[in-house]
């Protein structure tokens, strides 16, 4: 996973709320078009957000969101490693 790539699915989240400035957006967008692996990723994290959205009736609390992100993120570094 090259530097881009770790960046870039660091700010996945940020992403998919619009939660980022035009430039740092634009910078991901743009990875995205040209990385097949981490336009996986966002297709996956953007289904998943659907899904959860749909079946849940409230919003989850924002401390199980940032410990599910931290999982995820844990996940994916160990998976780099390997």
């Amino acid at each position: 996973m090259s530097e881009n790539c770790s960046e870039a699915i660091e700010q996945l989240y940020q992403y998919l709320d619009a939660e980022l400035d035009e430039l740092t957006a634009s910078r991901v967008r743009v990875h995205l078009e040209d990385c097949s692996g981490c336009l996986d990723s966002f297709d996956f994290e953007r289904r998943l957000k659907v899904v959860i959205r749909t079946h849940l009736e409230e919003e989850m609390p924002e401390p199980l969101v940032d410990k599910v992100r931290e999982l995820i993120r844990n996940e994916r570094q160990e998976q780099g490693a390997g």
